[in-house]
């Protein structure tokens, strides 16, 4: 038997779908033959995102306006795709609000209220809606988008960490509930990752400190101390996700796959 990573087939849900980490793995799975289906509250980076997506692969593309903090609309957003392709067989994970540099200990609570309705309840609410419907014949994943600040302590990121962990706790825990039926659930934590939103950033930083945006993003790298010296590229967390989705993980659940261009220090 052949094992690979081809896609043919196969209905995917993103979450997030419409830009940064969300496209990236809307894109690398479509790339390999999957439908894809991508939620988003934007309706018009949504369209834009669809456009773009038709002109990848062969899969077909469906786009969704959805709020995953609500969930009459994400059970909508489930029938849709349901009444779309007939099946469903990969979900990810990957919206949640933007976040700003802060110490936690100056950030006001209904901030990390949203950011854990955005995030982590979000996760929550898409795959329990999702999972009665996840084709259980052994291509069925959830796949969440975690974050390395879950593992490792970057200043300023407390409540993305919160977050993030919380995140982690979740994938094991539906990992549990799912392997019953065949259902595997698993993680992704990238690193610092250059998605546009993280460029823009970089922009205003350069401007504000009389420097290059790669002299801004050389610095954090110094300071965090990344291994391989640069920063992540969208696509390269996004082939995390195909790896995933794929039948080269048919043994693999309950996992958190670190991404992070060895940021993270761990020993064990």
């Amino acid at each position: 038997m052949t094992i690979d990573t081809k896609l043919d087939g196969r209905t995917a849900l993103i979450t997030g779908g419409s830009n940064g980490l969300g496209f990236a793995v809307a894109q690398a799975l479509k790339e390999q033959g999957a439908a894809v289906a991508i939620l988003a509250r934007n309706e018009d980076q949504l369209k834009t995102a669809e456009s773009q997506l038709s002109t990848i692969g062969s899969g077909d593309v469906l786009s969704v306006s959805t709020d995953v903090t609500d969930d009459t609309a994400v059970a909508d957003a489930l029938r849709k795709v349901l009444d779309w392709r007939g099946r469903l067989d990969i979900v990810v994970n990957t919206a949640a609000p933007g976040l700003q540099s802060a110490p936690l200990a100056d950030t006001e609570e209904s901030v990390l209220s949203n950011v854990l309705d955005g995030k982590l309840v979000g996760y929550a609410r898409v795959s329990r809606a999702a999972l009665p419907h996840i084709e259980t014949g052994g291509t069925g994943r959830i796949i969440n988008i975690a974050g390395m600040t879950a593992h490792t302590l970057v200043p300023g990121t407390g409540v993305s960490a919160i977050a993030n962990a919380g995140v982690v706790a979740l994938t094991s825990y539906f990992a549990a509930e799912a392997a019953p039926k065949g259902i595997l659930v698993n993680g992704i934590s990238p690193g610092m990752t250059l998605t546009q939103s993280w460029r823009g950033r970089h922009e205003a930083m350069a401007k504000a400190q009389g420097k290059t945006p790669d002299e801004v993003r050389a610095g954090m790298v110094a300071g965090l101390g990344i291994r391989l010296g640069r920063w992540a590229e969208p696509a390269e967390i996004a082939a995390a996700a195909v790896f995933l989705a794929s039948d080269l993980a048919s043994y693999v659940t309950g996992q958190v796959l670190h991404v992070d261009g060895g940021l993270g220090k761990g020993v064990i």
